[in-house]
C-alpha cells in the first residue's frame, strides 16, 4: 500500500537519498548561517520599511476615497483620479488645520497653565485649609503635599530637558526623511490608483500556489478582516473629531479654561473604545480642580454626557455596525493590545479581537453543525418543554 502523503514515504532509491542530504546540508548551512540572514532580513525590513507605510496611508485614505467615489463622482472608473485626489486635499487639509489652529491654541493653553500654576495651588490650598477648619479634618499633608509642587516642576523640567535633544535631533533628520516620505506619499497614490489591479495579482497569487479550498478561505478571511478594520477606523476617527469639536464648543460657550487642549486630549483618547474617552479627561479634571473645581465638575458632567451620546447614537450612526464583542471581550481585547503593543495597541486590540473572534466563531459553529449540536443541546434550559403523553382513557375512540 503505497502512503498517502510524501513525507510518509521511506527512501528507498539514489534520488530519494541524494534529496534527503541535500535538504541536511541546506539545513545545516541555513542554521550555520543564522545571524548574517537575519541581519539580511533586518536590512530587507529596512528597505521595504517605505513601502509598508505606503500601505498603511493608502488603506487609511481608502476609506475617504470610496465613497467620494460613489457619492461625488457616481463610481464612474474614469473619475477614480479625482476622487484619489480630493481624499489627499482632505488629508492635508485636515493636518494642516490640526498644526494652523489647534497647535497653537493647545500650546498658549499649556504655557498660561504654567504660568498661573502657583496662584492655582495657593487657591486650592487655601480651600484645603477652610475645609479643614470648618469640617475638622486633617488636610494637612495634602496642603504640604502642594508645597512641594516646586520640587514636581524641577523633575518634570529636567525630564523635559532630558529630551529635548532627542527631539531636536529628529526634527533635524526630518530633511534626511524627505525622500522616504516622497515615497510613502509615492506610493500610496499608486496603490489606490492601481487598487483593482493589484488586488487582482493577489487573488491570482492566492489561487495559484494554495489549494482551492485554502485560498478561498485566505480570500474569505481578508475580507472580513478588512471590513472590521476599515470600518471601526473610520468610525472611531470620526466620531472622536465629532467629539473632540462638540466639547471645545460647549466649553467655549460655557467660558471654561483649556477648551482647546482638554478638547483635543479628550479627541485622542476616545479612539480607545469604552473607557478611552475617560482616560483622556482624567488630566483635564486634574487641570480644571487647580482653576475652579466647579469647572471641574462641569468638565466631567460633559464627558460622561458625550460618551454616553458616543456610545447610544454617534458610534451606531457613524460605524453602521458594532464589534460584535461583549463588554467583557471588548476590554479583553484593549488589555491585551496595551500588553502587546502599547498605547497603539490599545486602539489596534479591538478591531483584531473582533477579526479573530469572528473566525474562531465561523469555525465554532462549522463544528457543531458537523457533530449535530443543535441550540436545545447547547441551552437546555431554553428547549421548549415537550408535551406530557395524553392518558390512556384520553387516547381510547369511543365506539357508542
Amino acid at each position: 500500500m503505497h502512503p498517502k502523503h510524501w513525507l510518509d514515504k521511506k527512501p528507498q532509491t539514489i534520488k530519494d537519498w541524494l534529496g534527503l542530504a541535500f535538504l541536511c546540508l541546506a539545513f545545516f548551512t541555513l542554521a550555520g548561517q543564522a545571524g548574517r540572514l537575519l541581519a539580511a532580513l533586518g536590512a530587507l525590513a529596512g528597505l521595504a520599511a517605505p513601502f509598508a507605510w505606503a500601505i498603511v496611508l493608502a488603506y487609511v485614505l481608502d476609506t475617504l476615497v470610496r465613497p467620494i467615489h460613489q457619492t461625488v463622482f457616481h463610481g464612474r472608473p474614469g473619475l477614480r483620479w479625482a476622487a484619489i485626489l480630493a481624499a489627499y486635499l482632505l488629508a492635508g487639509l485636515a493636518v494642516f488645520l490640526l498644526v494652523w489652529l489647534v497647535v497653537p491654541q493647545v500650546l498658549s493653553s499649556v504655557t498660561v497653565f504654567f504660568r498661573g500654576l502657583p496662584d492655582y495651588v495657593s487657591a486650592v490650598q487655601g480651600s484645603l485649609r477652610a475645609v479643614q477648619d470648618r469640617y475638622g479634618l486633617n488636610l494637612e499633608p495634602l496642603v504640604a503635599a502642594l508645597e512641594d509642587y516646586e520640587q514636581w516642576m524641577t523633575g518634570l523640567s529636567a525630564v523635559i530637558t532630558g529630551w529635548a535633544p532627542q527631539l531636536v535631533g529628529t526634527l533635524g533628520s526630518l530633511a534626511g526623511y524627505a525622500a522616504q516620505i516622497f515615497a510613502v506619499v509615492a506610493g500610496s497614490m499608486f496603490m489606490l490608483g492601481d487598487k483593482d489591479h493589484l488586488l487582482r495579482q493577489l487573488r491570482m497569487l492566492a489561487r495559484a500556489f494554495l489549494p482551492r479550498r485554502a485560498a478561498g478561505q485566505l480570500l474569505e478571511l481578508c475580507r472580513f478582516a478588512n471590513q472590521t478594520f476599515a470600518g471601526f477606523f473610520f468610525g472611531k476617527i470620526v466620531a472622536s473629531a465629532i467629539i473632540g469639536l462638540l466639547l471645545c464648543a460647549v466649553m467655549s460657550v460655557l467660558g471654561m479654561s483649556y477648551a482647546p487642549m482638554l478638547s483635543v486630549l479628550a479627541a485622542f483618547a476616545n479612539l480607545i473604545p469604552i473607557f478611552g474617552i475617560y482616560l483622556g479627561a482624567l488630566p483635564g479634571v486634574v487641570v480644571l480642580l487647580f482653576v475652579d473645581p466647579v469647572q471641574a465638575a462641569v468638565f466631567l458632567a460633559l464627558i460622561i454626557g458625550l460618551q454616553q451620546f458616543d456610545i447610544r447614537w454617534l458610534a451606531p450612526k457613524v460605524l453602521g455596525h458594532t464589534s460584535g464583542l461583549s463588554a467583557f471581550w471588548v476590554l479583553f481585547a484593549i488589555a491585551g493590545g496595551a500588553w502587546l503593543w502599547g498605547p497603539a495597541g490599545m486602539v489596534l486590540g479591538v478591531p483584531a479581537f473582533a477579526t479573530v473572534y469572528g473566525v474562531l466563531r465561523r469555525a465554532v459553529y462549522w463544528l457543531l453543525d458537523r457533530r449535530g449540536v443543535t441550540e436545545a443541546d447547547l441551552d437546555p434550559a431554553a428547549a421548549p418543554a415537550q408535551e406530557a403523553p395524553a392518558p390512556e382513557a384520553e387516547k381510547e375512540v369511543s365506539h357508542v
